[in-house]
């Protein structure tokens, strides 16, 4: 059974990661954190995707934090390749299971220089050390470049007979004039000494994102405002200039995510309403739990909704909405797929990161993985990441139901791969044994690249509400 709800097209402001421009090299993958072998199978084994240990809270830098291992004015030269992949699986519209189509893959060469600077301030927190990362993607077919400028803030802390490095947030800006703020709530922890081989901690996915959106023709912005709490419930709101997608048109997009499933959206543009709230998980006497989804064309929730339909729990009967675990898993042989230069070590110490989120309003499930490889007196010598998100709403107007029961409709997926150049200066950073630091620059852009596809899809989903209230289907 379908249930056809074109109306819900209208979730521009909350749209997911599709494929979109920009992005390629070769096709390397990203390894599963702790495989060290460059497959995607999932965790390492006898490992869990659920955090095996109490995330740390730790205060503000002290007056005399310990050293940081890397000295203001080295640079760091990586390289390496984005894949971005992008496949659909067709609504079934008749017996018999459909194929899925093609994939759809985006090859972009990257190529980022890291510069540190000390004694820098960002979101209320001074002495902190800056990777500023100024990032060049070409497409691997030649037809377009892209530059973009990401700055990362973290620093040292003493704790105990040991230290751990925070991380405070980053800035993110474009060559098209989009901007990203990010600020972890509390400070994100990056490492911890002494670096101990099956160590492992985790953080929350606490954090406020401020996006500044290029707009219209006069200069005006979509602005963006995400709050997520530790346990990975979140609010949004999306602000349209005025006269962005049409004279006189504007709009304000809010969506709210509760921990038991349950969430809201509603968009407002133009003097017209609409309104999506989800129900929990509602247990059956036999079978899934059904999800309930009512449309209303107000703010008014008490009011008799236009439509309501059911649809099967696509993530159980409770939500998990974040998951990360971090780990130490020692010194491993850097994967070949890293590229890296004979001069450079062929072993190092391993990093490990698996973060898992579920979106029930926006109806996504999206792992990420990341696996750093630090060497003492080189530092991050490789870094491998990736994204994958599976779909389980049709929000893109590609076809013609929103919610079926025979998802997924769409999975998506970015992979990169930086290595270090010979070229970088790190002769004066620190031999110690904390290496761990210009992860958190690396991984900032490559979380930006998602953001970017989320607004390529934004921009779309807004072309779609226009033309849904000219047709008269938007109440």
């Amino acid at each position: 059974m379908h249930y056809r709800a074109v109306v819900l097209a209208v979730l521009s402001s909350m749209c997911l990661l599709s494929a979109c421009s920009g992005g390629g090299g070769s096709s390397s993958l990203a390894p599963t954190p702790g495989t060290g072998d460059g497959s995607l199978a999932g965790t390492k084994s006898g490992a869990s995707a659920e955090p095996t240990a109490t995330p740390v809270v730790t205060p503000a830098p002290t007056a005399t934090p310990p050293a940081y291992p890397l000295v203001g004015g080295n640079t760091f030269d990586y390289a390496g390749t984005l894949e971005q992949a992008y496949q659909s699986f067709p609504e079934i519209v008749a017996p018999g299971t459909p194929s899925p189509e093609p994939i759809a893959t985006t090859l972009v060469d990257v190529t980022q220089v890291v510069t540190v600077k000390s004694g820098q301030t960002f979101a209320g927190q001074t002495g902190l050390y800056g990777l500023h990362a100024a990032e060049t993607d070409a497409l691997a077919s030649g037809l377009e470049t892209t530059t973009s400028t990401t700055d990362s803030y973290e620093a040292p802390v003493a704790l105990g007979g040991g230290s751990q490095l925070l991380g405070y947030g980053s800035q993110y800006a474009d060559e098209s004039g989009d901007s990203v703020s990010t600020v972890p709530d509390p400070a994100t922890l990056l490492d911890e000494l002494p670096e101990t081989a099956g160590a492992a901690w985790s953080n929350g996915a606490g954090s406020t994102i401020d996006e500044a959106i290029a707009g219209n023709a006069t200069g005006s912005a979509i602005t963006v405002v995400r709050t997520t709490s530790a346990d990975g419930t979140y609010t949004e709101k999306t602000t349209y200039p005025p006269n962005y997608s049409g004279t006189g048109v504007t709009g304000v997009g809010t969506a709210q995510e509760n921990a038991d499933g349950s969430g809201i959206f509603t968009i407002e543009a133009d003097n017209s309403v609409i309104t999506l709230t989800y129900s929990p998980p509602e247990p059956q006497a036999s079978g899934s739990p059904l999800i309930t989804v009512n449309e209303y064309g107000s703010t008014d929730t008490t009011r008799t909704p236009a439509q309501t339909f059911q649809i099967p729990s696509w993530y159980g009967a409770v939500p998990a909405l974040y998951a990360e675990t971090d780990r130490d898993d020692g010194i491993v042989a850097v994967p070949p797929s890293c590229r890296l230069a004979s001069s450079f070590p062929a072993k190092a110490t391993e990093l490990a990161q698996t973060r898992v989120t579920t979106d029930t309003v926006l109806g996504f499930i999206e792992t990420q993985t990341t696996a750093n490889y630090v060497a003492p007196g080189y530092g991050l010598v490789c870094a491998l990441l990736a994204d994958k998100q599976t779909l389980y709403y049709d929000f893109n107007g590609d076809e013609p139901d929103v919610f079926t029961e025979t998802p997924p409709l769409e999975i998506v997926t970015a992979r990169q791969t930086l290595a270090l150049q010979p070229g970088s200066t790190i002769a004066t950073a620190s031999a110690g044994p904390r290496v761990h630091a210009l992860a958190a620059a690396l991984r900032a852009n490559f979380d930006r690249v998602i953001a970017s596809a989320r607004r390529h899809r934004v921009a779309a989903l807004r072309r779609r509400l226009l033309a849904l209230r000219t047709h008269g289907v938007a109440r």
